[in-house]
C-alpha cells in the first residue's frame, strides 16, 4: 500500500494467485489475486476497469463459495489494484485454506521465494559482518550508532547458529540517514532475556560497541537497554544517549494528536499503562499539559496516590477499576502482550497507542480487536529520514523516540540537559513529528 513515504509491506502475504469475482457498480468482474494477506489483497487490474481509491467493492473467492468480503480500494495503479478489507481480517486458518486452493506449483514458488529472501538476507548480514565489515564502516562513516537487541525469533531472520559463530558479537544490520547525518543499526548477539538477566553481558555489549566505534558522536540505546545499563552500574554519559527525552516528546506529540480525532476530542483523561517506570512517571507528568487527569496504571503501585500539578492531576494506581470507561491509553509496559492481562477492564471503542518493546503482537491485537479495542503504533517521522533495511515490526521511515534524542543532540548538543519543553521545541523545529500508524503484521 502507498503511504506518505512510499511503499512498504505492512501485512504478511501468501504470494498466491487465485480467481476472484468483484462486484462493483452493478457489474460483475472476474480478476486474479497477486497477493493475499490477513488485511487485504492485491489484484491484477482487469482491462477497461476504472476504480478509484476509496471505493468499496465486494470480493467473492470463486473456489471458496462461502468466502466473500467487502474491501476498500487503497491503491489503483496501471497494472494492479490494492484492496484493504472493510471490517474483516483473515485468520491463519482462512489464509491456509486459500493457500491450499492454489495450484501446487504456486505453493512451491511461494515457498521458494520466501526461502530465497530469508537466505539472501542472512547471507548479506554474514558478508557485511565478516569479509565486507571494514568496507561497510569505511563507506558509512557514521556520525551515530543505534544500539539495539532482539529476541530469538527476530535473530533467526538475520543469522543461523552456524553463521553466528563466525561473526563478531556486535552485528551491523542496517544503514540510517537523517538529512546529512549517517548512522548504523548495530545489534548484539546477546538476546533481550540474556541482557536483562546478566549485567556482565550488558557491559560487554556496550564496551565493545564503544571500541568498535570510537569516533561516533552519539550512541542511541533502544528500548530497555538504558535500564539494563543502569542496573549494570554503567553511567550513561556522552556518547551514550538514553533516549527518554525523545520518547517523551514522541508520546506527548501523539497524545496531542489523539485529541484531534473527532471521537476522542472531548476526552479529558488518559491512561498510561506502565506508568511507574523510569519513563512512565515522566510521561504522566508531561501529559498533564494536555489532559486534566492522567492515570498512571502499574501493578507495582501498592496503593493509590493522587498527585496534583499546576496543570492537572496524576493518579498512580494498580487498581483495575480505574480503567473502566477510559478511552485513551498509552502502552509503556515491559512487554506489549501484557495488555491482555487486563483487556477485560478496557472499554470497547478504546485506543491504545503502543510504545512497548517488543510491541503488542499480531495475535494480541486480533484478540483486542474482538473487543473493539484498537491498537496503533507510536512513531516519529521526518521527511528526510531513512533506515535500510528496516527493523522488525517497523517501517523504514518510522523513527523510534529513543533514536530521535540522539538525532536532535547531533544538531544541538546542549539541548539534552533535561529541559523537556526546550527539547520539544527543538525537535519540532527540526521537523520531527509524532504519528500513530497501523502496526506491521509480524
Amino acid at each position: 500500500m502507498i503511504r506518505m513515504h512510499g511503499e512498504y509491506r505492512r501485512h504478511l502475504r501468501s504470494g498466491i494467485r487465485v480467481p476472484v469475482v468483484l462486484k462493483y457498480a452493478n457489474h460483475t468482474i472476474e480478476a486474479r489475486t497477486l497477493d493475499v494477506s490477513a488485511s487485504g489483497l492485491r489484484l491484477k487490474r482487469p482491462e477497461a476497469v476504472y476504480i478509484r481509491p476509496g471505493e468499496v467493492i465486494n470480493v467473492d473467492f470463486r473456489d471458496k463459495a462461502d468466502l466473500n468480503v467487502a474491501a476498500t480500494v487503497a491503491y489503483a495503479g496501471k497494472s494492479h489494484i490494492g484492496l484493504e478489507f472493510y471490517g474483516k481480517r483473515f485468520s491463519e486458518y482462512e489464509l491456509r485454506e486459500l493457500y491450499d486452493v492454489a495450484p501446487s506449483w504456486q505453493r512451491l514458488k511461494a515457498r521458494s521465494k520466501r526461502a530465497l529472501w530469508m537466505n539472501s538476507r542472512r547471507f548479506a548480514v554474514f558478508l557485511a559482518n565478516t569479509y565486507l565489515r571494514r568496507l561497510v564502516h569505511a563507506l558509512a562513516r557514521p556520525h551515530f550508532v543505534f544500539a539495539v537487541y532482539g529476541n530469538k525469533e527476530q535473530a533467526g531472520a538475520y543469522l543461523t547458529p552456524r553463521t553466528a559463530q563466525r561473526m563478531p558479537s556486535n552485528l551491523v544490520l542496517g544503514f540510517i540517514r537523517n538529512q546529512d547525518m549517517r548512522g548504523l543499526l548495530v545489534a548484539s548477539q546477546f538476546m533481550e532475556d540474556e541482557l536483562e538477566e546478566d549485567s556482565e553481558k550488558v557491559r560487554l555489549y556496550l564496551d565493545q560497541l564503544q571500541r568498535d566505534y570510537p569516533d561516533v558522536q552519539r550512541i542511541a540505546l533502544v528500548g530497555r537497554l538504558p535500564n539494563f545499563a543502569m542496573k549494570a552500574g554503567i553511567e550513561i554519559t556522552e556518547p551514550l544517549v538514553e533516549g527518554s527525552l525523545g520518547t517523551r516528546y514522541m508520546i506527548w506529540d501523539v497524545a496531542r494528536k489523539m485529541l484531534e480525532r473527532p471521537q476522542y476530542s472531548q476526552q479529558t483523561s488518559i491512561v498510561v499503562l506502565g506508568g511507574a517506570g523510569r519513563i512512565g512517571n515522566a510521561v504522566c507528568q508531561d501529559l498533564t499539559s494536555l489532559y486534566d487527569r492522567v492515570i498512571g496504571f502499574d501493578p507495582r503501585y501498592e496503593e493509590d496516590r493522587e498527585i496534583a500539578t499546576d496543570r492537572g492531576t496524576v493518579l498512580q494506581t494498580s487498581s483495575l477499576s480505574h480503567l473502566r470507561g477510559e478511552k485513551l491509553y498509552i502502552g509503556l509496559t515491559t512487554h506489549g502482550d501484557v495488555v491482555l492481562e487486563f483487556q477485560q477492564h478496557i472499554s470497547p471503542g478504546a485506543l491504545i497507542a503502543d510504545d512497548t518493546h517488543p510491541c503488542i503482537s499480531l495475535k494480541a491485537r486480533e484478540r483486542l480487536l474482538e473487543r473493539q479495542i484498537a491498537v496503533e503504533k507510536v512513531v516519529l517521522s521526518h521527511d528526510e529520514f531513512m533506515m535500510w533495511p528496516r527493523m522488525p515490526a517497523w517501517s523504514n521511515r518510522a523513527i523510534p523516540g529513543c533514536l530521535v534524542e540522539a538525532l536532535v543532540l547531533l544538531r544541538q548538543p546542549d539541548i539534552g540537559e533535561g529541559d523537556f519543553s526546550a527539547f520539544c521545541q527543538e525537535a519540532e523545529f527540526l521537523g520531527f513529528t509524532g504519528r500513530l500508524i497501523s502496526p506491521l503484521d509480524e
